[in-house]
């Protein structure tokens, strides 16, 4: 019964730290557990529209995170300590630690502190209780190492973000910006620096998912709301030139390096409620520039999905500067 009790825990153990690496080293995504609370924590967020909520929404995944991966390696260690009367013992006394003292020895354990009043009671758990020392230490220095780069995944998404809303702060003034350039000259001279942002940040989607829970109420720092305005816009610019022109190929990088942006997203196509007939009725504005703009299923599915999962909505993407309230 002991060595099934010391396996359970060190089980529990390894699983963490299978996703605890996972999520901060493997640059993949989140881990399986991390998966399941942050998607949680996620519907809960958005379902509550409150704009503090949303001011907080990073700092409460990667607090509740966190906590969790802390949790359950402390449940691990504290079953193994658990299983046998001698793995814990009164350093004066010798006699077995109660659960209370366990519980105790086993945070100063992992916090790699203590007062030595409590020690292991046999070779098993001395072997235990060094290598258990350890992995508090190292979840928590890895865990500040991605909290600098996931502060670092933020700040580009709304350096981005600023630079797209100071083009023009909604669709209309987007259009206008490019309209007015006969040649493109702003987009063909900027394109392969906003390309590599928006790659950028796409790999930083990935690599540090936990940036995309860092939400906001505000369109001009709101990256998925700008990205897919600058779609809409460019989609419907791209009309006016010939597939042969330097200005149609530039706006066409510009586009795919979006399109990457979303196929490397968090959520799958599938995931948010897609309405093509409302979609169409709001793309039925560009009628007033003189064009027909026609839904694309695949993009507009992946578009709909981050928009709803960051708590936007297609009206919003539309809604013009002096209603952005």
């Amino acid at each position: 019964m002991q060595t099934v009790q010391i396996a359970i825990g060190l089980t529990l153990i390894v699983l963490i730290f299978l996703d605890f690496f996972h999520t901060t080293l493997s640059g993949n995504g989140f881990g399986i557990f991390s998966r399941i609370v942050n998607q949680i924590l996620n519907r809960l967020i958005l379902q509550n529209r409150n704009r503090k909520i949303f001011l907080y929404s990073g700092i409460i995944h990667l607090l509740v995170t966190t906590f969790m991966w802390l949790s359950l390696l402390f449940l691990g260690a504290f079953i193994v300590f658990t299983a046998g009367e001698e793995m814990v013992v009164n350093a004066t006394t010798g006699l077995p630690a109660t659960r209370t003292e366990i519980f105790y020895y086993t945070s100063y354990v992992l916090s790699t502190l203590g007062i030595g009043d409590f020690v292991p009671g046999n070779d098993q758990s001395r072997i235990l209780t060094g290598i258990l020392s350890f992995s508090g230490f190292i979840l928590i220095t890895t865990g500040l190492t991605y909290l600098l780069s996931i502060i670092n995944a933020v700040l580009s998404k709304k350096q981005l973000s600023f630079f797209i809303s100071t083009v023009g702060e909604d669709v209309e003034e987007l259009y206008q910006f490019f309209k007015n350039q006969e040649d493109l000259s702003s987009l063909v001279s900027d394109a392969g620096d906003l390309r590599q942002q928006i790659l950028k940040n796409s790999s930083s989607y990935l690599a540090f998912p936990m940036s995309n829970y860092f939400l906001t109420k505000n369109h001009d720092s709101a990256l998925i709301v700008q990205l897919a305005r600058l779609y809409e816009v460019l989609m419907v610019v791209q009309l006016e030139w010939e597939k042969t022109t330097v200005q149609y190929n530039k706006i066409n990088s510009t586009l795919n390096a979006i399109e990457k942006y979303l196929e490397l997203g968090l959520e799958e196509p599938d995931a948010g409620e897609y309405k093509p007939d409302q979609l169409k009725t709001l793309r039925s504005y560009w009628k007033k520039h003189g064009y027909d703009y026609s839904n694309r299923e695949h993009t507009d599915r992946q578009f709909t999905s981050s928009l709803q999962y960051a708590g936007w909505n297609w009206e919003e993407v539309y809604k013009l500067k002096e209603f952005q309230k």
